[in-house]
């Protein structure tokens, strides 16, 4: 029988999210946690009592990480739940994805939690928060034990930032990571659409524009135009400070596949104008704008449309069928952009992070 949820946090496989991230390591440890707290006996009662309860947080081995994952993806449908898994399972042992960061949580020797956080080499972890069984003697002991965990296990790397995506309006699972030191960063938008013949000649080459393609002796200048793209961006101004052009190379490396062909800079005679970033995803048939910037003292003269345009071209020839990527809903002007180009919506999440203890420290 697959096991209830008592709140489930919106886990999305990774193809959903566009993350492939890696570890450097696998790591063992296990640990053991004493839990006191408090827990409403009833929601309908402002009566509260109190718990004691022992569990036992541990790093899932391979050999049990099925179990952990059908706790995870407890809230899709039944007949989806074995593929999503058996998928997940599959990408770790390419290489893809890395499950060393999944948990459980364990009381009396049944499983009664599960989350998982994936450390990236950018400095960035990708957190999934806590799913608890209801069978489970003390859910919010459960969540509490795993986030606790988590968050020592994030401080205790070179982690810089840790980021969540919660569906939106997801008030409970809000209220726990908010408990946790995790804030609002942005509400992102998921946009995707289709890729035809007819869009290879969607970007007539006037000349006038011309792109370099990455490699390592252009990276110098690749992170220049990253970070002046940052300047005045409405894209997750919470982040300004924070990134950095090198770092965000290392970062847009991890989602999908990397082939530097993809990765463009643009150019009007000696001045960089722009910058596209592409991976594919074969296992969706699928483009991913990782990034797309401007610089600038070149917004507002039409560029961005031009450059845009010859993305979703270059995306055609690949014979990929769908270009998706994902934008600040709060960015009126990229999201507008989009729409000329029949980008269309799919998708919404909230974005919480949390600056690790060493970075507060900073």
């Amino acid at each position: 029988m697959l096991p209830e949820t008592c709140r489930t946090s919106g886990w999305r496989s990774a193809g959903e999210c566009g993350f492939d991230p890696e570890l450097d390591r696998l790591i063992t440890r296990r640990f053991r946690h004493t839990v006191t707290f408090r827990h409403l006996a009833s929601r309908s009662q402002a009566v509260e009592q109190e718990f004691k309860l022992t569990l036992k947080i541990s790093f899932t081995p391979p050999s049990n990480r099925s179990n952990a994952l059908r706790l995870l993806f407890a809230r899709f449908p039944v007949d989806e739940q074995e593929t999503r898994i058996a998928d997940t399972l599959q990408s770790s042992e390419r290489g893809g994805l890395n499950l060393s960061g999944l948990m459980t949580a364990e009381a009396d020797g049944q499983v009664v939690g599960a989350a998982l956080l994936m450390h990236q080499l950018d400095g960035v972890t990708l957190v999934w928060p806590p799913v608890v069984s209801c069978q489970a003697p003390a859910p919010a002991a459960v969540e509490d034990a795993l986030m606790t965990r988590m968050c020592d296990e994030i401080d205790r790397t070179d982690s810089r930032l840790a980021q969540i995506l919660l569906a939106p309006g997801d008030t409970a699972e809000t209220e726990l990571i908010a408990r946790f030191g995790f804030e609002h960063l942005a509400d992102l938008c998921f946009m995707a659409r289709t890729l035809s013949a007819d869009d290879v000649a969607l970007s007539p080459n006037d000349g006038e524009l011309e792109f370099d393609t990455f490699d390592d002796s252009r990276a110098d200048r690749f992170a220049s135009v990253i970070e002046r793209s940052y300047q005045d961006s409405l894209d997750c101004p919470f982040l300004d400070g924070f990134r950095n052009g090198r770092a965000a190379l290392v970062s847009h490396r991890l989602s999908g596949q990397f082939d530097p062909a993809g990765w463009r800079l643009y150019r009007q005679g000696a001045d960089d104008i722009g910058i596209t970033l592409t991976n594919e995803h074969p296992e969706q048939n699928a483009i991913e704008l990782v990034y797309f910037g401007i610089v600038p003292e070149f917004r507002g003269q039409g560029f961005g449309r031009r450059i845009l345009s010859d993305s979703v071209q270059a995306a055609a020839f690949t014979g990929r069928s769908t270009m998706f990527l994902a934008v600040d809903c709060g960015n009126i002007y990229a999201n507008n952009l989009y729409g000329e180009l029949n980008f269309t919506e799919v998708a919404r999440r909230q974005a919480m992070v949390r600056r690790s203890a060493r970075v507060a420290r900073e």
